[in-house]
């Protein structure tokens, strides 16, 4: 595409209400945005609606915004081009464009999304790092939504196995959401991409996550859900999956835990179990994914536990367990038993739980 149909389609976005779905629907209607600006905006209203009466009024000046674009060292990505995601054109109503900050991972390195709540349990984040470290270490890059909880632990644990991992906002690129995730947004810039469908400078708003999922799953050949309650943004991303024909997965938790109610309602509807990345990888070798391309990547040497700190580890558990719990299972006086859980948790075995308990973190 020709760069001065990339700025006027840049130009159309900045229109109030004008969103990629309408901007992609325009572009199946005439792929030359000079031809729709000279397009009468009652016949345009035939393809998009209302919003064609905001299409030819932006509410910012595109010089701002490719200002603000090129700061953040952001730039557009078009469905015409080789970097677009190939997943993502398959979509019902993909994005025109993309704002990229950073490198989309090219379609060789493969996309699965993690996602799920952003009040994580501590079982829930240990499952979301076991599979994304074994997503990783088989040269799939990870997505998610740079929220809280899991989306963190998902891109975190993604660039600590040495793999890829794309983020997608619900802001524009230059607005980090949460702000305290600013610096992993750097990271994942550096190992992957931040993309966003919004223009520069865009909050953060209710309206857009659910916009937002689409993509998470779009770019994706399969969603794993790590750990979702009954209301979760986590379960909008799945069922865009299941629309798509993608793979859905789902880690199945503790019954009696309201963080896993989204989950087994999945798990009811169809999608599959996901205890070991075996389930995954044999699914996706029906889809025409080779296991046997998996990354080589140098994992480090496994501690071993011994003695007292091996009892103590087996009496903490995946659950949360108190004090006065694990005393009744090892025996030991409350000072050694102190002293032992210091040690665990300095060397990250263990990690506080709410209520002065204590549970595994691997």
């Amino acid at each position: 595409m020709e760069e001065n149909k990339k700025r006027k389609w840049i130009e159309f976005s900045l229109g109030r209400q004008i969103t990629q779905n309408h901007l992609y629907a325009l572009y199946r209607f005439n792929d030359d945005p000079f031809e729709i600006e000279r397009t009468n905006v009652e016949e345009l209203k035939n393809v998009i609606g209302g919003a064609a009466e905001n299409l030819k009024k932006p509410v910012k000046k595109l010089r701002d915004e490719i200002r603000q674009m090129s700061k953040s060292a952001v730039r557009a990505v078009f469905i015409d081009e080789d970097e677009y995601p190939v997943l993502l054109k398959q979509t019902k109503t993909p994005p025109l464009f993309l704002r990229v900050a950073g490198k989309i991972p090219p379609a060789g390195e493969r996309t699965i999304a993690i996602v799920g709540t952003r009040k994580s349990s501590s079982y829930g984040r240990r499952a979301c790092e076991y599979f994304a470290s074994e997503i990783s270490a088989r040269g799939f890059a990870v997505a998610s939504g740079l929220a809280y909880g899991i989306d963190t632990v998902a891109h975190k644990t993604a660039i600590e196995s040495g793999g890829k991992t794309i983020a997608v906002l619900g802001s524009g690129c230059d607005v980090i959401y949460p702000a305290a995730n600013k610096r992993l947004a750097e990271e994942i810039k550096e190992n992957g991409a931040i993309l966003s469908e919004w223009p520069m400078g865009t909050p953060p708003s209710k309206k857009n996550f659910p916009m937002r999922n689409r993509i998470i799953s779009g770019i994706s050949c399969g969603v794993l859900v790590a750990e979702a309650p009954q209301k979760s943004g986590a379960l909008i991303t799945a069922g865009y999956a299941a629309d798509e024909g993608r793979d859905v997965w789902v880690v199945c938790g503790d019954i009696f835990s309201a963080n896993y109610r989204g989950c087994h309602a999945l798990i009811k509807d169809g999608a599959k179990l996901c205890e070991t990345i075996e389930d995954i990888m044999t699914e996706l070798k029906f889809a025409g994914f080779d296991e046997l391309e998996k990354k080589k990547k140098r994992k480090k040497p496994k501690q071993e536990l011994q003695g007292e700190e091996k009892q103590i580890y087996e009496a903490v558990g995946w659950s949360p367990v108190s004090l006065d719990e694990i005393k009744a299972l090892t025996k030991f006086e409350m000072g050694k038993i102190f002293r032992l859980l210091t040690n665990l948790e300095i060397n990250g075995f263990i990690e506080n739980a709410p209520g002065g308990k204590f549970v595994r973190k691997r």
